[in-house]
């Protein structure tokens, strides 16, 4: 077996197959402020800090099947168990979200569910004390002039799939990639930027865009166009992107200049390549979509936690259903490379009113598509439509939420920090 075909092995080492339900998971980010609207201390010290609630959270029983991690910034990090309706899953989410406000109220802290910090800069908030982080930052000042803002002032909903086949991953993944713009409208939810109003700006997705090129933005970015040997492109790709740290063979993190491929190959070539070395080259790609032994969606702003399963939903219904599958790949393969990456330009800026590829203007497309995954929840039948139909219709009504909180704050009259916490 070569080093691809043992990573290959490895990311379609949990296929469920094709009779058996897909599950679906995710991961869910917050920040936390205190009452004086400061970010919450991330290291331990003499007041309660990320890590103690890290530490909490993971002695809870009632919620012990989640995992619990903290971004680099201290954002805190639920990721959910997987389950096959997204009911349960938003069961899950109300456990959780009821729990943690219990102990931030009792701390005196506040949790908000927002895409991009609006009141700090990087600079004030103090980085996590491990390794794999400070190497991260270093890595990202010298690669991207955003990198610092994603680590420490950005939240986000990612969601996790399983894989079926290696032929439902590589269709998944495409489809995946070509919804980014979108996954980016809809779902944008940056409103405010040092303290100022974002306007049109879609901020989160534009950090992302301006953190490190070789290994963020669309897989179409790194010459996977279409359905056809995405899984082997991919690893290609992932070889070619230089190593942030590696694992020691006692798994400490350790600074590397290899490319992620180079050291793999090297570890294969001694007979020491373990899964564990694959999963951390794996976690050092940034995409919007993402493969690890299970497909990640990472594009979606955090959202108020009324409307965190509206991306859930929306992204299933387009993948679940064959029929939807193979309408979507149609419109995206009957697309030239130009009208792709023009398409992609359009997650830029949250405006509907643009000329997209096949003669439409991008709204068009966002209705077309979103009738499409109302159509593939309700052939779920699990009456899971619900938590996106209703998020669509105040978003064609009122324009994305990043727009509606910018309109609902200038009509409060109140200043800002207080605004965001009312």
């Amino acid at each position: 077996m070569s080093v691809t075909n043992k990573v290959k092995s490895y990311i379609l080492s949990n296929s469920v197959g094709d009779n058996v339900a897909r599950k679906i998971g995710i991961e869910v980010e917050c920040f936390v402020f205190d009452k004086n609207y400061q970010r919450i201390p991330v290291n331990k010290g003499s007041i309660y800090s990320a890590s103690d609630l890290l530490e909490e959270l993971n002695s809870i029983e009632d919620i012990s099947t989640a995992s619990f991690s903290l971004e680099p910034g201290g954002q805190i990090e639920w990721a959910s168990p997987a389950f096959k309706t997204i009911q349960e899953l938003d069961k899950s989410f109300l456990i959780y979200k009821k729990i943690l406000d219990k102990i931030l109220d009792r701390e005196g802290y506040k949790s908000l569910f927002i895409g991009v910090d609006p009141l700090n800069e990087p600079n004030d908030i103090e980085l996590i004390n491990l390794m794999k982080y400070q190497l991260m930052d270093k890595n990202m000042e010298e690669k991207g002039s955003l990198g610092r803002w994603m680590m420490r002032n950005t939240c986000s909903i990612q969601i996790n799939y399983d894989i079926k086949n290696e032929k439902d991953l590589e269709e998944s993944v495409y489809i995946l990639d070509c919804l980014h713009p979108v996954l980016s409208f809809l779902f944008s939810h940056s409103p405010f930027y040092k303290g100022e109003a974002t306007g049109n700006l879609n901020l989160r997705n534009h950090i992302w865009e301006n953190t490190d090129d070789s290994r963020c933005k669309s897989l179409i970015n790194h010459g996977i166009i279409d359905e056809k040997s995405v899984l082997d492109a991919y690893i290609d790709f992932v070889f070619q992107v230089p190593g942030i740290f590696k694992l020691s063979g006692e798994n400490n993190i350790q600074k590397t200049k290899l490319s992620l491929g180079e050291d793999l190959k090297i570890k294969y070539s001694k007979g020491v390549l373990r899964h564990e070395d694959i999963k951390m080259a794996l976690h050092q790609i940034f995409t919007n979509v993402r493969l690890k032994n299970l497909i990640e969606v990472r594009d979606i702003d955090c959202l108020p936690f009324n409307d965190i399963m509206a991306p859930v939903s929306f992204v299933t219904g387009l993948i679940d259903e064959p029929l939807i599958r193979k309408r979507l790949l149609s419109i995206f393969n009957s697309w030239t490379l130009e009208d792709k990456l023009l398409w992609n330009e359009l997650a830029r800026c949250l405006s509907g009113d643009v000329d997209a590829p096949g003669g439409k203007s991008f709204l068009d497309w966002i209705k077309i598509i979103s009738k499409m995954s109302i159509d593939g929840l309700k052939a779920r039948k699990h009456g899971e439509e619900k938590y996106f139909s209703n998020f669509f219709e105040n978003i064609l009504l009122y324009g994305p939420l990043s727009f509606q909180e910018q309109n609902n704050f200038k009509k409060s009259g109140k200043l800002l920090k207080k605004y965001i916490f009312s």
